[in-house]
């Protein structure tokens, strides 16, 4: 038996408009077209679908029950149909996520935020790794998208550079240092200083500048997050040097007072691709918001 789907949408539009004409209407064909897919519909099946009676087709028992049959297959095909279009218009879909913590413990959520409401039916994983780590997720492209401070050289990932901005000095918000409106290594000689750990990049570029300026500083606390550092700051700890997204969540929240800091101290935002697997409309489009976020920290 081969059905086609035409017979099927006269058929159907013949049992829920009780009208050959109304039929025809709705499925955009002439009335004796309608008439004829109907007819061939029952030759198909092999049985009559509607009683014709003073020019009037009244349906069957049996056209009743297929009909039934017909509309679970229609509104399987509906709901297809609805998924293809929200895919199509990114809402819906999933976004596996790898970040560092300088962008993943609060700019990224913000973004994810605002993504998903206007997007309930996004799933977003969302994995906290350090740069090293964000790297190897990407490599076993299992994640979308990754952001790191380094980029990368590997087969399996491709790297973009988002942005490279100056470090920032923050200082707790009564620090006599504040009154200053750029800091030099000189401003930081003899005070606490919170430094990130000795694996970090950065660590390395900060320790550099201030070996270079002969400047010693009281290392006071290590940790591994830039966050980390700005609360032990906020709490009168010491001062730090850290990237400027980090910071200016820190400074939107009145935790610590941020300054320049000279010679600059660059930090690099990297995202990173497998490279071995399309990028999904999705992971497009959150990025394009991503870039959009970035641009209030371009110098």
């Amino acid at each position: 038996m081969k059905l086609n789907h035409r017979q099927l949408d006269a058929f159907r539009a013949m049992i829920e408009t009780n009208s050959v004409t109304e039929a025809a209407r709705r499925i955009l064909v002439s009335q004796p077209a309608a008439s004829r897919l109907i007819s061939d519909l029952e030759h198909q099946v092999g049985y009559p679908l509607f009683v014709r009676s003073k020019k009037r087709l009244t349906p069957t028992p049996e056209a009743l029950t297929l009909f039934e049959e017909v509309e679970r297959s229609f509104i399987g095909l509906e709901t297809i149909a609805e998924a293809a279009r929200e895919i199509g218009t990114y809402r819906r879909g999933t976004l596996h996520i790898a970040g560092m913590p300088a962008m993943a413990l609060e700019f990224l959520p913000s973004i994810i935020g605002s993504f998903c409401q206007e997007r309930p039916d996004i799933s977003v994983a969302l994995q906290i790794r350090s740069s090293q780590k964000v790297a190897e997720c990407i490599a076993s492209q299992q994640y979308d998208l990754g952001f790191a401070e380094i980029s990368v050289n590997h087969p399996s990932v491709a790297s973009e550079l988002l942005l490279t901005a100056a470090q920032v000095a923050i200082l707790p918000r009564d620090h006599p240092l504040s009154k200053k409106e750029v800091l030099t290594p000189a401003d930081m000689h003899g005070e606490p200083f919170i430094s990130l750990g000795m694996g970090y990049p950065t660590r390395q570029k900060i320790d550099a500048v201030f070996e270079a300026a002969g400047v010693d500083r009281k290392l006071q606390v290590e940790t591994q997050l830039s966050l980390a550092a700005g609360h032990l700051v906020a709490s009168g700890t010491g001062i730090a040097l850290i990237d400027p997204i980090t910071a200016a969540h820190l400074e939107r929240l009145n935790l610590v007072t941020i300054r320049p800091f000279t010679p600059k101290i660059l930090y690099s935002y990297q995202a990173l691709y497998p490279k071995h697997k399309p990028v999904s409309r999705i992971a497009r489009q959150f990025m394009e918001i991503v870039g959009k976020r970035l641009d209030e920290f371009r110098e």
